[in-house]
């Protein structure tokens, strides 16, 4: 019987099967941690933060958080959840083509949205103005960096996060799906201490593999996003512009194929991740027109005006509370409130962020909101807001 192939073998047969450009396991400081801890018997550095970003708490709940329509009562339409393993199989896909490092992709790919809002980009968008309001800002890709890097933390004392490699973090931080480049060239110079200082969104990935996963964000939400709008009847399939339909195709399958075999073809010298000219223009052209027919649709922002309310009175409320129980050193943070997202807030400031109370309380607002999924958003506002009965 064969014997079972280590993590130090497989690692070493990275350096035999991946292009000299990409990321290897054991090369630093891509695979570095914060924390040091000891490496595993079988798993490689990227392998572990898959695992670890997929049983995250963070992750199970992006399968109630919208893509594009909200709280979707039909199971055949993409959530946040699903659309993260959408840019996964595309982004493998392409790594695999170009011998790049399929595992660091995969890993990078689930964990890109974690910190997105609920509602999406309204929601999102929503959650900025408010934390304008005080001073601080809220950005998807940023605060999915601060998820896994604070707030999403299983190991108790040992560490805050998940203490993750800094490919993975970059490659999360700097995904930025809803710009379309034609060329992507990784900032090869950063390094880890840099990425703490990131306030704004925009900048390159570190890495050939980010920059796959920052084009397959998009590869993965334009065609999906328009069966979608078929399936609910916002549009029509022959509504497709003639440009789009000529480059990429009208289905989400061939217009995976057709942006996935551009991007291998443009990208075989390893200096960048690109697509040619001619698919660039037929990418913006699609993505105006979903701007305008799909996400724009009054179907989709029929809510919009409640949410904006809503999420208004939740950061309020939430924020006071929290100021309230900076004051309070011991026993309960909320006396005298039986709310369930008051237990859970509790909860959430007690085990999920370390050292709360030297934290801005619109920042743990802006957390705690960010990290609910659209049921669980609605669920909250009606225990805080909406009487009910008391016999």
């Amino acid at each position: 019987m064969a014997k079972p192939c280590s993590r130090e073998l497989r690692e070493q047969a990275e350096f035999n099967y991946l292009h000299e450009f990409a990321a290897k396991s054991p090369d630093r400081p891509a695979s570095g941690r914060k924390y040091p801890q000891e490496p595993d018997e079988f798993r490689t550095e990227f392998e572990r933060d898959y695992t670890r970003i997929i049983h995250s708490r963070a992750f199970r709940r992006l399968r109630h958080k919208t893509q594009v329509f909200i709280s979707p009562r039909n199971d055949h339409i993409c959530t946040r959840l699903e659309h993260s393993l959408h840019v996964a199989s595309v982004a493998r896909t392409i790594s695999k083509a170009l011998e790049l490092n399929g595992k660091l992709v995969a890993a990078m790919a689930v964990g890109h949205d974690l910190g997105h809002a609920p509602f999406g980009h309204e929601g999102e968008k929503n959650l900025h103005k408010l934390a304008q309001d005080d001073g601080l800002a809220f950005a998807h890709e940023l605060h999915s960096l601060r998820v896994v890097d604070c707030l999403e933390s299983p190991y108790g004392d040992k560490h805050p996060g998940l203490n993750l490699t800094f490919a993975v973090r970059d490659g999360i931080a700097c995904h930025s799906g809803e710009t379309f480049e034609q060329e992507l060239k990784p900032d090869r110079d950063r390094k880890p201490e840099d990425l703490d200082q990131l306030t704004e969104i925009g900048a390159l990935p570190a890495t050939l593999e980010g920059c796959v996963v920052r084009m397959a964000d998009k590869v993965a939400y334009l065609g999906r996003d328009f069966e979608d709008a078929v399936a609910t009847k916002l549009v029509k399939r022959d509504d497709i512009p003639k440009e789009v339909r000529q480059r990429l195709g009208d289905t989400n399958g061939a217009i995976i194929a057709s942006l996935v075999r551009d991007i291998v073809e443009k990208s075989e010298d390893h200096k960048a991740i690109r697509v040619s000219p001619e698919v660039c223009a037929a990418m913006k052209t699609f993505s105006e027109f979903s701007n305008e027919h799909i996400y724009k649709h009054k179907k989709v922002g029929s809510y919009f005006k409640q949410i904006d309310r809503a999420m208004e009175f939740m950061y309020h409320e939430f924020r006071g509370l929290i100021e309230r129980a900076v004051r309070r050193p011991n026993g309960n943070l909320f006396p005298d409130r039986e709310e369930k997202c008051i237990e859970e807030l509790e909860r959430f400031l007690r085990h999920d962020v370390a050292d709360w109370r030297s934290v801005a309380p619109a920042q743990l607002a802006i957390d705690f909101i960010a990290g609910m999924t659209d049921s669980y958003f609605i669920n909250s506002f009606q225990e805080l807001f909406l009487p009910r009965s008391t016999v």
